[in-house]
């Protein structure tokens, strides 16, 4: 176990009988403790009995842990809880408002693990903000691969509304050409005419792929 000398009292003999104490009793004193203290506490549990804590924990009270906790300093026993876990720590950040901290926390996670967050939180709007805050956009895109062109819709209308086209720019270019026109075909004109220059601008090759538009009929004489 690795020297914690910040700890306090209470955090030290937690620490020294953890091995005894059976988990539900662990997990009331750690709740006693608070979040920030607990937060303080995780790195310095073996992965296995954190792991085991964790699972026992309400999900309330693990988000506004996440909130104090870098999750590299756990990132064996983050990466090792199951994909509902995170499923459900994310939708809880996403009612409090803490996206930063969701966007922190899925950075660690695979393309595959990603998706399943954006399926399992379901909103669009939600979405946008987590993506809002990830540095690793390659991720995003991804993730959203294997997504229908309504839902990628759902998410640029989003970015549209919440003047933040130019991510949803970065997000769509990274998608293959044929899915870019896809998608811009079935965008109204009010999002489209932002998000088209940004597009282009990225890969002019996409101008091929569009629909030539509207010629004005002319007038009877």
């Amino acid at each position: 176990m690795a020297k914690a000398p910040n700890l306090s009292l209470s955090q030290r003999l937690l620490l020294a009988s953890q091995r005894m104490a059976p988990v539900a009793v662990k997990a009331a004193l750690v709740q006693q403790l608070g979040a920030e203290q607990a937060a303080q506490l995780s790195p310095h549990m073996p992965p296995a009995q954190l792991r085991e804590l964790i699972m026992t924990l309400p999900i309330e009270f693990l988000a506004e842990v996440t909130t104090h906790l870098d999750p590299r300093s756990i990132l064996d026993t983050y990466l090792s809880l199951p994909d509902s876990l995170h499923l459900e720590v994310a939708r809880r950040l996403c009612v409090i408002g803490a996206f930063a901290t969701a966007a922190r926390y899925a950075e660690c996670l695979s393309p595959r693990q990603v998706k399943v967050l954006i399926y399992g939180i379901h909103d669009a709007d939600q979405v946008l903000q987590i993506a809002r805050h990830i540095v690793d956009i390659e991720l995003i895109v991804q993730s959203l691969r294997s997504f229908s062109t309504s839902y990628l819709c759902k998410l640029t209308d989003a970015a549209a509304a919440d003047a933040n086209v130019a991510l949803s720019a970065r997000v769509l270019s990274g998608l293959p050409l044929p899915r870019q026109a896809d998608i811009c075909a079935h965008l109204a004109p009010a999002v489209l005419e932002p998000l088209l220059p940004l597009l282009l601008q990225a890969n002019a090759a996409l101008r091929e792929l569009l629909p030539e538009p509207a010629q004005p009929v002319a007038e009877l004489p």
